[in-house]
């Protein structure tokens, strides 16, 4: 009935496609329509309960809610149909995002803003299973492990996801309860098919395991006798604990059945699917053992409910002795691409590492250079420094006075550090500092050379430049040296 008023309603008459749609929305008429249909142009609250006068409200809602979930609905209520869009409505910025989570024996329903982060669900199951968030992983993601602060927009999720916790932390409490086929049987795997395949097949090569899909039905006559004599038995257990994900699944009911046959075609092509279809009700249970390979998964086999212990391990053991035999190859090529990576990291990092010295010793160059090129500039700026004062002072002295002017003339001879004389003539009443002067137009600054007289040995250049040359007894003629400053 639920398939057929949403077909009425959306008029998707592929039944495949409408089967996956509303298993995707937990057999949920209301949320599958309006997955189909944005809900600014479908199913407001009100307007589905102005058609379904006797249907509970729905449990969508515009603000995060979690609560423990229930089996898929069935409904009685008659066929409806979406409102049709008006043109001034406005899209909403963010979307509502509905998330099937699965703990152990537990289905937790979160709805949250696309806004919201991961962490956010994790808040909530925190509240609802109890478990610190610190201890939980949260499992599922198409794009991988993602993180506590990643915002589900960023995902690009679509509108109904399953996800699954895992807390290898945290031990499984001790059940209660009697099993129904007594308290040795398989560990079957708590989540989708999806997560069991990813689970099994996805991992590094040595840790991947076969997956064992236990398909049960109830109106089979062989259920409790397979069950309770094959499952249950400790070597079918043990062995199926060492080397298999177990996965179960009970199509007792055709909408489960359906269901399945919708994953199945998902994950494994639609020959798995046609081929669980010609099993006759009285052939089950089955047992798929199903191996993850390169480019698609293979089912290595199909045990049906009317074997012997015997021969159901003799078929897991050659499913595994196969399975063995195609792992050893993918470690191998495994173990070599990782080698063939770790050469390449390795030949990555030298190749860095030589761009880097070479970058350091270019760099180190530039500078050295640059270093030469501003001493360069300092000492040019120097010398023309040195170059303008020495004319301004050759400028500024006095004129060399002639031997006949009649006033009294004082004759210096100086000899300079390379062995050069410097002779003038200079007027008996001249400052010692116009001496100076002129030792210093000559590029003898008196800041780097001291001049002195030969005999007695006097230092010229430490008195007082307002003495004459008389005072200074620098007359009627005078040899002195340049001596460099130390």
């Amino acid at each position: 009935m639920i398939l057929a008023d949403f077909q009425a309603c959306t008029g998707i008459d592929n039944i495949a496609e409408a089967i996956t749609l509303l298993e995707l929305n937990n057999w949920d008429l209301v949320a599958a329509i309006n997955g189909v249909i944005p809900q600014e142009n479908g199913i407001f609250q009100s307007e589905a309960t102005a058609h379904t006068p006797s249907a509970p409200p729905s449990s969508a809602s515009a603000s995060a809610t979690a609560s423990s979930s229930s089996s898929p609905p069935s409904s009685s209520s008659p066929a409806f149909c979406p409102v049709q869009p008006s043109r001034h409505i406005v899209e909403r910025q963010s979307r509502m995002l509905n998330f099937r989570v699965e703990y152990r024996q537990r289905s937790i329903e979160v709805v949250l803003e696309d806004a919201s982060t991961v962490g956010d669900i994790k808040t909530i199951l925190e509240t609802e299973l109890q478990v610190p968030v610190s201890k939980m992983q949260l499992k599922g993601w198409k794009s991988g492990d993602v993180s506590d602060s990643t915002v589900l927009q960023s995902l690009h999720l679509p509108k109904n996801n399953s996800l699954y916790v895992l807390t290898p932390d945290i031990a499984p409490l001790a059940s209660t309860s009697q099993s129904r086929y007594g308290d040795c049987h398989p560990v079957f795997y708590i989540g989708s098919l999806e997560a069991a395949s990813q689970e099994a097949f996805y991992g590094k090569a040595r840790d991947r395991k076969l997956l064992a899909i236990y398909l049960h039905n109830d109106e089979s006559v062989l259920g409790n006798v397979f069950c309770s004599q094959m499952m249950c038995a400790d070597s079918i257990v043990s062995y199926l604990s060492q080397n298999f994900i177990t996965w179960a699944w009970d199509v007792t009911k055709e909408a489960n059945k359906a269901r399945l046959l919708t994953m199945c075609t998902r994950h494994f092509g639609s020959v798995v699917a046609q081929t669980i279809r010609t099993y006759k009700t009285d052939q089950f249970p089955l047992l798929l053992i199903v191996m993850g390979k390169r480019t698609s998964n293979e089912v290595l086999n199909v045990i049906q409910g009317n074997t012997t212990v015997d021969e159901l391990m003799m078929r897991l053991m050659g499913a595994m002795e196969i399975f063995s035999a195609q792992q050893q190859e993918d470690i191998k090529d495994e173990d070599e691409r990782e080698a063939r990576e770790m050469v390449k990291r390795e030949q990555d990092e030298a190749y860095r590492l030589s761009l880097e010295a070479d970058r350091k010793k270019r760099e180190a160059q530039e500078r050295e250079e640059a270093e030469q090129v501003r001493q360069e500039r300092i000492r040019k700026e120097q010398e023309e420094e040195r170059e303008a004062i020495r004319l301004s002072l050759e400028q500024a002295l006095p004129p060399e006075p002639k031997e006949d002017d009649g006033e009294p003339i004082s004759k210096l001879r100086i000899r300079t550090p390379s062995g050069e004389f410097l002779e003038r003539r200079f007027l008996g009443s001249c400052k010692l500092q116009v001496l100076f002067d002129f030792v210093a137009s000559k590029g003898y600054p008196s800041d780097e050379f001291k001049l002195l007289t030969t005999f007695p040995r006097r230092n010229i250049t430490q008195l007082d430049p307002a003495w004459s040359l008389l005072e200074a007894k620098l007359f009627p003629q005078e040899t002195l040296f340049l001596e460099a400053k130390e």
